[in-house]
């Protein structure tokens, strides 16, 4: 994977250099997956719909309940965000609970 700059240097970045790298970021994972640390220690990419559990209160979405993300994108600030049925919310407000499992594959 390219990159041009570590996460080290993100406050240095201009709006521009944001929007850059978010560019070069979507072209080698897309906005249909996030990359995460399994609970044995090996890198995994998770593709959309998956399943969070919400842990705070935040506008219609009520803390416990699940949901599932529809696509995943990035602020300008470069804070992930995921996209529901409802809305687009930051990462922070959620529990990732795994893959959603389509019933109809045999």
């Amino acid at each position: 994977m390219r990159s041009l700059y570590s996460l080290q240097n993100t406050d240095k970045m201009t709006d521009e250099d944001r929007r850059k790298y978010i560019l070069e970021l979507f072209e080698d994972i897309g906005q249909d997956s996030i990359l995460i640390i399994s609970h044995i220690g090996h890198l995994e990419r998770l593709y959309c719909p998956f399943y969070v559990r919400v842990i705070a209160d935040v506008h219609v979405l009520k803390k416990g309940s699940v949901r599932a993300v529809k696509a995943v994108k990035m602020s300008i600030q470069l804070i992930d965000i995921y996209v529901l049925d409802s809305g687009a919310y930051n990462h922070f407000n959620f529990i990732i609970l795994g893959q959603v499992i389509d019933d109809k594959t045999p």
